[in-house]
């Protein structure tokens, strides 16, 4: 695998669904943020959010079209009940069956420091061996990562596979802190009920502005061409010991005694810590340091933009 770091992790997705029937593609198109349309790919996979008629998130996934008529769902993330129950909010007429699959799939997530081809080729044919669904997840313009979606004893047999190649276990708290390094957000715990796509830069590659009608279609056109969101999400880091553990549970933060956005996702150390927050842009205007308490000591670095980039 050259020189790369390549890890694995065998968990489980939040959510999985199959959805199946006559009608399976036009419903989902109906719904989903992003174009399903790939007529170049034999079986694409589409990652988009489900959105509510303001356009807010309700949920994501990944789509892996298996067939004309036969679609697996898949979040790392948003629960099933969420996914299902907004999906069947929706089904009138429509010859859609939706399974949850969830309690009989895991999810077998590769990450590396970068692309390799040689790495992708092992992947993609141990997949196919084992009759898996295999794609590459969210990466960044230094990672790439890859997942694959079977029954658990299979993930087991593919990742002892992995290691025969030396590639070393990892775990879900590793990953954690891998994607927020790279600054990837996650639905609903950094952007979620509330949220435009827009205030995370979801919109980059979640939502096609030029596909037809979807729930929340219009919000996403009128942001794209007229407004401004006034929010957005910001990577950011602290070097002092804080009593808060590990979660997504969200921390206010503060500019003087004005709380102007809250702390996501983020993982601590005895040093310090790293996280997401959802930040009002006017009143970080020229601001380099947030603070966890009103008036407290501002120990909170503003590091990157995700919006920008």
């Amino acid at each position: 695998m050259s020189d790369l770091n390549v890890y694995y992790c065998l968990t489980r997705a939040a959510a999985v669904l199959s959805a199946t029937g006559p009608d399976a593609f036009t419903f989902l198109q109906s719904q989903f943020s992003n174009e399903l349309r790939h007529p170049e790919v034999e079986n694409p996979v589409t990652y988009g959010l489900w959105l509510d008629h303001k356009g807010k998130i309700q949920a994501d996934s990944f789509i892996i079209q298996k067939s004309p008529e036969s679609f697996m769902l898949v979040s790392y993330d948003s629960p099933v009940a969420v996914v299902q129950g907004h999906l069947d909010a929706h089904l009138i007429a429509d010859e859609v069956t939706l399974t949850n699959e969830t309690e009989n799939l895991a999810l077998l997530q590769v990450w590396s420091d970068g692309y390799d081809q040689s790495l992708a080729e092992l992947i993609d044919g141990l997949a196919r061996e084992a009759n898996a669904e295999a794609w590459m997840g969210h990466g960044s313009t230094s990672s790439c990562s890859w997942d694959i979606l079977a029954p658990w004893p299979v993930l087991e047999k593919i990742a002892k596979d992995l290691e025969a190649f030396g590639i070393e276990p990892s775990t879900k708290e590793a990953r954690l802190a891998a994607r927020l390094v790279l600054g990837i957000p996650s639905v609903p715990k950094d952007a979620g009920p509330g949220d435009l796509p827009q205030e995370a830069g979801l919109d980059r590659h979640a939502v096609a502005y030029d596909k037809g009608c979807y729930i929340g279609q219009e919000i996403m056109q009128r942001l794209h061409t007229q407004a401004h969101v006034t929010r957005n999400l910001w990577q950011v880091s602290w070097d002092v010991k804080v009593t808060k553990k590990d979660g997504e549970e969200k921390v206010p933060l503060y500019v003087d005694d004005a709380e102007v956005g809250d702390l996501r996702t983020y993982v601590i150390s005895e040093t310090g810590g790293l996280g997401l927050a959802m930040l009002k842009n006017r009143a970080v205007v020229g601001v380099q340091a947030l603070s966890f308490s009103p008036k407290g000591p501002k120990v909170v670095r503003l590091m990157r933009n995700l919006v920008e980039g």
